[in-house]
């Protein structure tokens, strides 16, 4: 009888313990179908701002992909190396040690900045190339908004209606004061 149960708890663990991957894997799934559609909207948004040809598009993504990882990268080096400290608890040479890091990391940005624009100068002209900055900055702010509406359009949980103030619930005043005060 002891042996049944615990075959029974064995086999019990062994389905939630393979429920609990195929979430995981439906997880991952979805957020890549999501990075992959953020993708396509941020190369749309590219294609019409700077009114890329095809021949443009596939020579500029190339290098301009390159540039934004190249810039990712020196981030998150001078990120990942003084990420648990904060400015204000350095000694005085760790704090010399952070400007000369973080002057060199704007140094390398701009560096960057320059080696990419005379490369996409061949592809996009140099007048497009300088508007970049800006057009990347309006990017930004749509894609952002773009991954919040997405967000906004998962279904709520089973058992929970969607609320029509957003995800949070509403304050309740307390007894006897009205609500908005």
């Amino acid at each position: 009888m002891k042996f049944m149960k615990y075959i029974t708890l064995c086999l019990l663990m062994l389905f939630a313990v393979k429920a609990k991957a195929q979430n995981e894997a439906k997880k991952d799934s979805l957020r890549a179908s999501k990075v992959e559609e953020l993708r396509k909207f941020r190369e749309t948004l590219f294609v019409e701002q700077l009114t890329l040809t095809d021949a443009e598009k596939v020579k500029f993504f190339p290098i301009y992909d390159e540039y934004q990882l190249k810039l990712r990268d020196s981030k998150h080096g001078f990120r990942d190396k003084w990420n648990d400290k904060r400015p204000s608890e350095l000694s005085e040479t760790e704090a010399d040690q952070y400007f000369k890091d973080a002057v060199a990391l704007r140094k390398l940005e701009v560096q960057l900045l320059e080696t990419y624009t005379i490369k996409l100068k061949s592809v996009i002209g140099m007048k497009r190339a300088v508007q970049l900055p800006r057009i990347e900055r309006e990017i930004k702010k749509e894609m952002i908004a773009k991954a919040r509406s997405m967000r906004k359009k998962k279904k709520p949980a089973e058992g929970v209606e969607d609320r029509a103030g957003g995800d949070r619930p509403r304050r309740r005043a307390p007894e006897g004061e009205p609500i908005g005060n």
